[in-house]
């Protein structure tokens, strides 16, 4: 009679410790929209990544680039016509360094693009060279959501 307690109590056991855990990882409100940056060379991350990380020269300003588009989803199963990209028009973005102190605000226009340039003075790199990386934060409120997108700029030759 006590092994059967003892096997009956060690199944309690383990039956309390297999129970599904919060993953601390992800408690975030997905976005509700699809956040390219664009590098120098006009090459858009694929915005699948958790922190992309673009280049930008050295030899000269930071241009700070990206594009927006909502996700128009209604026509998913319908393989003639998929899922349709739609460019978020006129949407401010706030731009920061991940301390918050502020780089500037964006705006974005008809293509759903907006574009900042800043001297890497400016973004208190007095020398600049290859690798150096900024730690970025871009802001934002669509459709009553709020987001966050983290972002790296590089120093590249």
């Amino acid at each position: 009679m006590k092994k059967t307690a003892y096997i009956f109590y060690l199944g309690l056991i383990l039956l309390a410790t297999a129970c599904e855990k919060k993953d601390p990882f992800v408690d975030r409100v997905v976005s509700p929209l699809l956040f390219l940056v664009i590098d120098d060379n006009g090459v858009a991350s694929s915005g699948l990544t958790t922190e992309p990380t673009v280049s930008a020269k050295i030899s000269k300003g930071v241009t700070f680039t990206i594009k927006l588009v909502e996700l128009d989803k209604t026509n998913i199963l319908d393989n003639t016509k998929g899922i349709d990209s739609i460019a978020v028009k006129a949407l401010p973005i706030a731009l920061s360094f991940r301390n918050g102190a502020k780089i500037g605000d964006l705006t974005t226009n008809d293509q759903g693009i907006a574009v900042l340039t800043k001297s890497w003075v400016e973004l208190g790199i007095t020398e600049p060279k290859a690798g150096t990386t900024l730690l970025l934060s871009w802001t934002g409120t669509y459709k009553d959501v709020k987001f966050t997108k983290n972002t790296r700029i590089q120093g590249a030759n």
